[in-house]
């Protein structure tokens, strides 16, 4: 697919869009700082990657090949390989998904490769245009803003899984339904996935803040590892949310569990009602010839009006204790789904995540 580059030449003045040759040119030269970012990368790219910038093969198909792969770090002397997972904004699935960014860090390049749209790339790209001559200012910086922003795009769809969260809780006791139940599942789900993502990254960062690699600058391991914290606590913020559908759950079981014990109330008392009138039924049922009442002339009716007002009786007694509104609640109820975790705008999730990018890189360069 067709790529996009920012070249910081050493006279401090901005090319972009470089062809082929220039670009392998430039990595030759080892001058300067070029950024090289391939969305959607395919087959026609593989001889960029191979031949003009000598990546190895397992790198490279690592970036070609669509579909999740391993969190991962890898030195192959003249450059490092990344591969780290975030959000991927462009699904609109109940269930969160994560996408690869992929990484060539070298001497005076970075190259960025990924399937689908991604919010913290574009963030990065808005801050090369703005402040190109301080982000790329070296390699390692700019690789660093692209793991910063990748941390910060999580916090708008963890904040709406923590809203959805406080929704399900109030459902719960309002009406526990099924319904109820297949968002905690849904939710805990989407947990689970972040989880997956975020957890590996945790050794990336630490591996790339413990000066194991030569390529990173000694005054950005410091950053790396100001990052790990950011991860950690974003970590955090994910295992809160986790923790709460489990509560959740419990809480729902709990929830059923007495409403079923107030189910097995309201027909112990309809049984005991209707006792006495079985009763009744049973005896002037009875075939025997000489029977007390049998010659009153309104005993039949009589007996209906007891029975109609047991019943009435009965009826009012499940309304009072809220049997009827609760079943109408359970009918209205319909899955409140629709929950989406990325359904954020995407403009405002760019320019959240360039603004927080930005910040750090200011409060860790003081």
């Amino acid at each position: 697919m067709p790529h996009t580059s920012y070249f910081l030449d050493p006279d401090f003045e901005i090319n972009q869009h470089l062809d082929d040759e220039q670009l392998v040119s430039v990595v030759a030269n080892g001058e300067g700082v070029l950024w090289l970012d391939i969305e959607e990368p395919g087959t026609e790219d593989r001889s960029l990657l191979l031949d003009g910038l000598g990546f190895h093969p397992l790198a490279v198909e690592a970036c070609i090949e669509r579909g999740a792969h391993s969190v991962r770090v890898e030195g192959f002397g003249s450059y490092i390989f990344i591969n780290v997972r975030g959000i991927d904004y462009t699904t609109k699935e109940d269930v969160l998904e994560t996408t690869d960014l992929s990484m060539f860090v070298g001497r005076n390049y970075v190259v960025t490769a990924h399937d689908t749209f991604m919010p913290s790339v574009e963030a990065v790209r808005k801050l090369v245009m703005s402040d190109v001559k301080y982000l790329m200012s070296s390699p390692s910086l700019l690789a660093h803003a692209h793991l910063d922003a990748l941390i910060q795009v999580v916090r708008p769809a963890l904040e709406r899984m923590s809203d959805h969260a406080d929704i399900i809780e109030e459902q719960i006791i309002d009406n526990p339904s099924e319904s109820v139940l297949a968002e905690i599942m849904t939710l805990k789900r989407s947990c689970l996935s972040l989880n997956r993502a975020l957890a590996p990254q945790r050794e990336v960062l630490s591996r790339l803040g413990r000066r194991e690699f030569g390529l990173i600058a000694k005054e950005a391991d410091l950053y790396f590892r100001d990052l790990f914290e950011d991860l950690v606590r974003v970590q955090a913020a994910n295992d809160i949310v986790r923790e709460r559908t489990d509560t959740a759950l419990a809480t729902y079981l709990s929830a059923v569990s007495n409403r079923q014990n107030e189910f097995m109330k309201v027909l112990s008392i309809v049984a005991t009602i209707f006792m006495p009138l079985g009763l009744v039924a049973g005896i002037f049922g009875m075939n025997f010839q000489y029977m007390p009442g049998l010659d009153f002339r309104w005993g039949y009716f009589v007996m209906w009006s007891l029975t109609l007002i047991a019943i009435a009786l009965m009826l009012w007694l499940l309304w009072l204790k809220g049997w009827f509104s609760a079943r109408m609640r359970a009918l209205r109820s319909q899955r409140f789904g629709g929950f989406v975790p990325t359904a954020v705008d995407p403009i405002r999730l760019t320019v959240f995540a360039g603004r927080a990018v930005a910040r750090n890189l200011r409060r860790r360069t003081r």
